[in-house]
């Protein structure tokens, strides 16, 4: 979009799309922790499955702030937000039918949490904030999205982006700077 501000549906279709996502957490003492996981979309919700034994789970149960990351590194967007915990796997068996027609090769059956009882606990992203751009195109590729911008603040945020864009905004001139002060 021109307007640098994208929807969530387009943020759901990007995730749709992605085998893999990186889930950042943070540990007890505060240190980062990142971890591949995978999930499905379902609704426009990305749910993503785990072991509530696992560190990423445990880090999770005492601060469910997240930020999802796709794989790539050239074609990026980034998701922060908090992870809900839905229950088990049998507590959202639509969850579960789209995991496994997302995952179909035979080797990725035994990592589904319907061939595995060790994955016990499942969560909704909750999403508060999305980023994107095209490394190829970086300046001309940013686009946002946020759970709090609406009305006026959108409309302020369009005239910034469009002040940049043509050269007149002399402070602040990066879209993420702008989203953060919305924000």
């Amino acid at each position: 979009m021109a307007d640098g501000i994208m929807s969530w549906t387009e943020v759901a279709g990007r995730l749709s799309a992605a085998r893999t996502y990186w889930l950042g957490s943070t540990t007890a003492s505060g240190a980062p922790h990142a971890a591949p996981v995978w999930g499905a979309v379902t609704g426009e919700t990305l749910y993503l499955y785990s072991e509530r034994s696992t560190v990423k789970a445990r880090n999770l149960a005492a601060d469910p702030r997240v930020v999802v990351h796709l794989e790539s590194g050239e074609d990026v967007l980034i998701v922060h937000g908090t992870a809900e915990d839905v229950g088990t796997p049998a507590m959202v068996p639509p969850v579960v039918a789209a995991l496994a027609a997302k995952y179909t090769r035979p080797q990725d059956q035994q990592y589904l949490p319907d061939h595995d009882p060790d994955f016990d606990v499942v969560y909704a992203l909750r999403p508060r904030a999305a980023m994107a751009w095209r490394l190829d195109d970086y300046e001309g590729s940013q686009r946002r999205w946020s759970a709090v911008l609406r009305g006026k603040d959108v409309l302020s945020l369009r005239v910034r982006v469009d002040r940049c864009r043509a050269g007149r905004e002399l402070r602040g001139c990066r879209i993420g700077r702008m989203v953060r002060v919305l924000l």
